[in-house]
């Protein structure tokens, strides 16, 4: 009785569980903390130019600038730009400044799925080299200070291609009076358009 039992299963042969039955290894099942902790992170360079105007100028100015962005979650990036501001005139055209802007901001993004617009709002901080000159009944020796600023504002980049993409925002900046500004205040408003490129991953 014993050999027919073992005899049928000898004939049988090793048992054979499917594909989907069979248990998945540690190995197998363990995804590593880095690949979960990874954010796609993307970065971008490129240039601006735009206009800017202070509260009390005689005129708006012109501006160009550089920039580098990068994107660190879908609803989170960072910019960090300088840019170059024509003479602006104070007080009759008695004072005239020329600033050098150096802005660090933080960018936030509207859930927009996507949709090749991406509106945001930022919000950040800087420092510019400011150079004032005096002339008229105001003349005086000219002077180059290192004045704190911050600033809020919104915008909105449009994807051109996979590769580039077009940004449009305007800023609203506070910053530090130079001194013998005659009670002038050199806050600003700006609005730039710019080009930047991906970098590659």
């Amino acid at each position: 009785m014993h050999a027919l039992v073992l005899a049928l299963a000898l004939s049988a042969g090793p048992l054979d569980l499917p594909d989907d039955r069979l248990p998945l290894s540690i190995a197998d099942s363990f995804v590593e903390p880095a690949a979960l902790a990874k954010a796609d992170v993307e970065w971008s360079v490129g240039a601006h130019l735009g206009v800017a105007g202070a509260y009390d100028a005689s005129d708006p100015t012109f501006l160009v600038g550089f920039n580098g962005r990068v994107h660190i979650l879908p609803w989170l990036g960072a910019d960090a730009s300088i840019d170059f501001q024509l003479k602006q005139n104070f007080e009759h055209d008695q004072i005239h400044l020329y600033q050098v802007p150096f802005e660090f901001s933080a960018l936030f993004y509207l859930p927009v799925g996507d949709s090749p617009i991406r509106p945001y709002g930022l919000a950040g901080f800087g420092f510019t080299i400011t150079d004032t000159s005096y002339t008229g009944s105001l003349s005086r020796s000219d002077s180059t200070d290192l004045n704190a600023l911050f600033f809020i504002g919104l915008g909105a980049e449009f994807e051109l291609n996979p590769n580039m993409f077009f940004d449009a925002n305007l800023r609203f900046v506070f910053v530090e009076d130079p001194p013998h500004f005659a009670g002038n205040s050199a806050d600003w408003i700006q609005f730039t358009i710019g080009i930047l490129f991906k970098l590659s991953k």
